[in-house]
């Protein structure tokens, strides 16, 4: 009997076999071998993000790349191989490739953004972009070029000439517009008399505006003018970077923030002047904050059209691009800088919001606009972030308490971002600096230092300190006028040259307060 049956079932399996060769199609008309095909393609364009992104520590990306692969080799399995005599099988294997297929679009999309907004970050740029602007007073009848026949317009002696006689010639020989000028050597004089109507427009560079605006009585000036003309140029950058192993070697990043009303690429006032020290060995961070109205010797490239040798404001240095912020503050603190990031202070809220908040220690309650600050540790939202970090007139060492503060923003971000966390929502962090974040340090040396932080899990020691400075009364270059300024400190200078060369060294900065 069991003879029988033996036999009884070979034959069964027989007739099967006999059946499926009968029934046997070239794989290349099965539809789920191109369905497979797209699926590779795709899991394989997923890894080559991943790998791109050079974020990730190698293990991890190999564990990665293994659980791709086991899951692409089910996928064949169930579809194309078990498939071909079980149905179920097939619409397994279906299901799979499409859920693998679906996954791994969307996940490359997302990495392709924040692989995008990198490179966006890193793209300092060979250039700054200026704009020349023709102004009328609001009321007045004249909207365009056309109406300036038999005009006056006032221009400055010595800001961006060589620009503002361009757009002159632009309009008088190109446009056949006949009017005159009347040069002044003072923005002061020219802002009054163009405001007394006793000239009819002004020509000046638009970020000038922002020096128009420190003058008594004329915070609001923007909303009494309005623009008739403009003529946008471009200023060839200095290369200024000095390349580091940012994770073995310490280096220092000039951190300049900007309060432009228009694009990070447009230049504006450095309000914001941070030298930042890292040593990726040593896990320690110092914060030097430089007071933005600090009379020092600007420093720039003549073709940056800034007043080299000229003293102004640091701040002013902002006007003519971040090199030339960089190369004044690398002059009067006699050191090197590896690199910049020009920050957009006014998108800062974003930032923070991005992270899901920040937390700062705050030594002194106050209170600015409609925001109150207890004193102790306190959360912050974007809008709280920005208001904390802008306000000044609180307190009684005024803009250095507010330094201060844009340190303690800071290092809340700096510990947000040191984390894990930072990938949950990557690319819309990506996203945000790539508006409000430009920098010369190259996108492998940005990736290099999360990778590295990603992979230690190190805490970091992060120590603050400041410049200190009299305030009194300077002529500033820029202004072309007198102006309130802070004349630097010799003491602090030296004391801030200690602080990061000890940081360097691998020691701990001797005059600086650990956050």
């Amino acid at each position: 009997m069991r003879i029988r049956m033996r036999s009884h079932q070979r034959s069964s399996v027989n007739k099967e076999m006999n059946a499926l060769k009968k029934k046997k199609t070239p794989i290349w008309k099965n539809p789920v071998f191109y369905l497979s095909i797209l699926m590779v393609v795709v899991v394989a364009f997923l890894f080559f993000q991943i790998v791109k992104l050079n974020l990730l520590p190698n293990t991890l990306v190999g564990i990665i790349g293994v659980v791709l692969l086991i899951f692409i080799v089910l996928t064949i399995l169930f579809g194309l191989v078990l498939g071909r005599s079980r149905k179920g099988f097939r619409i397994f294997g279906i299901i799979l490739s499409i859920v693998l297929i679906g996954t791994s679009c969307f996940g490359s999309y997302y990495l392709m953004n924040a692989n995008g907004a990198l490179d966006r970050i890193a793209s300092d740029g060979n250039y700054d972009r200026h704009t020349i602007q023709l102004y009328a007073v609001k009321h007045s009848s004249l909207n365009s070029e056309k109406d300036l026949n038999g005009q006056t317009i006032g221009i400055l002696k010595k800001s961006q000439r060589t620009y503002v006689n361009k757009v002159i010639k632009q309009l008088k020989a190109d446009k056949d517009i006949k009017f005159t000028t009347k040069t002044y050597d003072s923005s002061v004089e020219l802002v009054n008399d163009f405001l007394g109507q006793k000239i009819d427009c002004m020509m000046i560079d638009a970020s000038n505006l922002s020096i128009m605006e420190e003058m008594d009585g004329r915070q609001d000036i923007r909303s009494e003018i309005k623009s008739i003309y403009k003529y946008t140029y471009y200023v060839k950058k200095a290369d200024t970077s000095s390349t580091a192993d940012v994770t073995s070697d310490a280096f220092t990043v000039l951190i300049s923030g900007s309060d432009s009303r228009g694009s990070i690429n447009e230049t504006s006032r450095s309000d914001v002047d941070m030298l930042v020290t890292v040593n990726p060995k040593t896990h320690v961070v110092l914060m030097t904050s430089i007071p933005r109205d600090y009379y020092v010797e600007t420093t720039c490239e003549a073709s940056m059209g800034c007043g080299n040798g000229e003293k102004d404001k640091l701040t002013h240095t902002g006007l003519h691009g971040i090199d030339t912020t960089e190369m004044t503050i690398e002059k009067f603190m006699d050191m090197d800088i590896n690199y910049h990031v020009k920050v957009g202070f006014s998108t800062l809220s974003n930032l923070v919001d991005e992270l899901g908040g920040i937390t700062v220690n705050n030594p002194q309650s106050f209170s600015t606009g409609n925001y109150s600050f207890q004193q102790g540790t306190i959360e912050l939202n974007g809008e709280q972030a920005l208001a904390f970090a802008r306000e000044r007139y609180s307190f009684t060492e005024g803009d250095k308490e507010r330094g201060r503060n844009q340190m303690r923003v800071l290092t809340g971000i700096l510990n947000k971002v040191m984390s894990p966390s930072i990938l949950k929502n990557y690319q819309g962090i990506m996203s945000t600096l790539a508006d409000s974040f430009q920098t010369n340090m190259d996108t492998d040396d940005i990736s290099a230092l999360v990778k590295e932080q990603l992979s230690s899990q190190a805490s970091w020691k992060i120590y603050t300190t400041s410049l200190d400075g009299t305030t009194g009364t300077a002529y500033c270059y820029e202004l072309g006028d007198n102006a309130s300024v802070v004349f630097p400190d010799d003491n602090s200078i030296s004391e801030a040259k200690t602080n990061i060369q000890a940081v360097e060294h691998g020691e701990d900065p001797p005059y600086a307060s650990q956050s």
